[in-house]
C-alpha cells in the first residue's frame, strides 16, 4: 500500500539527468570518488554512480539488490562507451548539447535547494495521523478491493452524444448483468473497436480523485473516464472489505503528510522567491503571463524593454 505525491517522480528524474551530465565525458581515476565498478576505455563507473541510478523497492531481497546493480551497471557502460564516442566527435561543442547540459545543471541544482528546504518539514504528529484516518474511511476503516468489467475505445466526436444517450439509458436499466455486452455491441454496430478487461484493485490503487466516488459506486454502476485519448467505462462488479486499523495505516499516513508538507514547502519557497524577484517577460509572452498572474490575485510581471525575445 503506497500514497504519492509525484514527489520521489521529480528526484528520480534529477538523478537520471545527474547520471547524463556524468557520463558525458571521460573521467579520471579519482580514489574520492569511492569504489571503481568497472573501467570503460580507463574511464570510472563507480559504485556510488550506480547507488545514484538504483531505486530500491520495499523488502526487495540482497539477491533482487545485486540483480538490480548489475543491470544498471551495464547500462552505465552502454552509456559510458557512447559518450566517449560523442567526446571523440566533438560533440559535447555541439549548441543543443551545450543547452542539454546546461538545463540538467539547472535542475540539479533547484533539486538540490528544495531537498535542503524540506528538510525543515515538522513529522505528522499523532492527532494529525488520527485526523487524517478519521476522514478518510475510503481508504482505512472502510477500505476495499474493487473488481470492474472494462471497456476501451475511441469514440470519434460526432457519435460522443449519441454515446452519452446510450450510456444514461444503460445506467437505468435495472438488469446491470448485461450492460456491457449491449454497450459492446452498440460500438459494434458502429464499428468503433474497443477493448476489454477486468482489472481488480484496491482503494489505495485507484487515481485519488475518484476514490471518493467509487466508494460510493454499487455493483453494476457505471464510471466514465479518459485514459489518455481513449474513453472507458467501467462496470464495478464486485466490492470485498479489506479495512485497516488505525495502527496499520499510521506509516502509510505518517509518509503521507509527510510528502505533503515537504510538498507545500516546495511550493511556498519558489512563491516566496517569485515574488522577490524581477521577472521580465518578452512581448512575445507579457500578455499571457500578466493574464495568469491576474487569475492567481498576484501582480503580472512588466516586459522588458529590450529582451533577447523581442529581437
Amino acid at each position: 500500500m503506497t500514497f504519492s505525491l509525484r514527489y520521489d517522480g521529480a528526484r528520480a528524474l534529477v538523478l537520471a539527468c545527474a547520471i547524463l551530465a556524468c557520463g558525458c565525458g571521460p573521467r579520471s581515476e579519482d580514489s574520492a570518488a569511492g569504489p571503481v565498478a568497472a573501467k570503460v576505455n580507463g574511464d570510472d563507473i563507480t559504485v556510488q554512480q550506480i547507488k545514484q541510478a538504483v531505486t530500491w523497492a520495499p523488502n526487495m531481497s540482497a539477491i533482487q539488490q545485486e540483480q538490480a546493480q548489475r543491470q544498471v551497471l551495464e547500462r552505465l557502460i552502454d552509456q559510458q562507451l557512447l559518450a566517449q564516442q560523442a567526446v571523440a566527435k566533438k560533440l559535447e561543442h555541439d549548441p543543443r548539447v551545450i543547452a542539454a547540459q546546461e538545463a540538467a545543471r539547472r535542475q540539479i541544482l533547484a533539486q538540490a535547494y528544495l531537498e535542503q528546504v524540506i528538510q525543515s518539514a515538522p513529522k505528522s504528529t499523532p492527532e494529525e495521523v488520527k485526523k487524517f484516518y478519521s476522514e478518510h474511511p475510503e481508504l482505512f476503516s472502510d477500505r476495499r478491493a474493487y473488481r470492474f468489467k472494462e471497456l476501451a475505445f475511441a469514440v470519434p466526436d460526432a457519435l460522443q452524444p449519441a454515446l452519452r444517450a446510450e450510456l444514461e439509458s444503460l445506467g437505468k436499466q435495472r438488469d446491470k448483468s448485461k450492460t456491457m455486452v449491449e454497450l459492446a455491441k452498440w460500438l459494434q454496430s458502429r464499428g468503433v473497436n474497443f477493448q476489454a478487461n477486468v482489472t481488480n484493485q484496491t482503494a489505495e490503487q485507484l487515481p485519488i480523485d475518484l476514490i471518493g466516488r467509487i466508494h460510493q459506486m454499487k455493483s453494476g454502476d457505471l464510471l466514465v473516464t479518459a485514459r489518455g485519448s481513449a474513453t472507458v467505462v467501467s462496470q464495478l462488479d464486485a466490492s470485498q472489505s479489506i479495512p485497516l486499523t488505525e495502527e496499520q495505516s499510521r506509516p502509510f499516513i505518517e509518509q503521507f503528510l509527510q510528502n505533503r508538507k515537504r510538498m507545500d514547502l516546495s511550493s511556498e519557497e519558489v512563491k516566496r522567491l517569485r515574488s522577490a524577484a524581477k521577472i521580465q517577460y518578452g512581448a512575445q509572452f507579457a500578455a499571457a503571463a500578466a493574464s495568469a498572474d491576474k487569475a492567481l490575485g498576484g501582480s503580472a510581471a512588466q516586459p522588458s524593454s529590450a529582451t533577447a525575445a523581442d529581437k
